[in-house]
């Protein structure tokens, strides 16, 4: 009789150890799925790059010329991992050889023309390591002393319903504020 006493918590014991380590295991589920749940629900993931260009009438000018024309200016956007070799880079160095010199941070680039008085739109496919957009205008006659013929906004800064605005005119650009609804 004793031993039929002990038989019986005997099986039980393996089965309550199996189930106590299955809770753990349904309950780090349960978190992961109220994690993603909300991540779905209160983060925007950003799928795709929208950036809209507005160019004034001064755009491209020559400085030294009294009478100088506005010219299109070529505007090159790059997704990058990290953006401190972009901040490090001067204008020359952009201009030449910007991908090979970006290559280590460098996920995707493209090239806008945006000519006087108009507006540009680029949608591109946002890159998932990428955690900055960076924008360079390349135009005659930079603005060298403040550097602001290139911007950089990081991801966050991005939304996935509504384009970033950047405003090119007089050698330079404005990233423009996101507008409220």
């Amino acid at each position: 009789m004793l031993s039929t006493n002990l038989i019986k918590p005997a099986c039980w014991l393996p089965a309550l150890l199996a189930f106590s380590v299955v809770g753990c295991g349904v309950t780090q589920s349960i978190t992961d799925g109220t994690k993603s749940v909300y991540t779905a629900l209160f983060y925007k993931k950003i799928k795709v790059l929208h950036l809209d260009f507005t160019a004034r009438e001064a755009l491209n000018t020559d400085s030294r010329e009294s009478n100088s024309l506005s010219e299109p200016v070529v505007v090159r956007v790059y997704q990058l991992k990290d953006r401190k070799t972009f901040d490090k880079t001067v204008y020359q160095q952009l201009l030449k050889n910007g991908d090979t010199i970006l290559k280590a941070d460098l996920l995707a680039a493209r090239d806008v023309v945006i000519k006087p008085g108009e507006d540009a739109n680029l949608d591109m496919p946002m890159e998932e390591g990428a955690q900055f957009v960076a924008v360079a205008g390349l135009f005659r006659h930079p603005d060298m002393v403040n550097n602001t013929w290139k911007q950089v906004l990081r991801r966050e800064d991005l939304d996935p319903d509504k384009p970033r605005i950047l405003e090119a005119g007089n050698n330079h650009l404005a990233l423009q504020p996101l507008k409220e609804n």
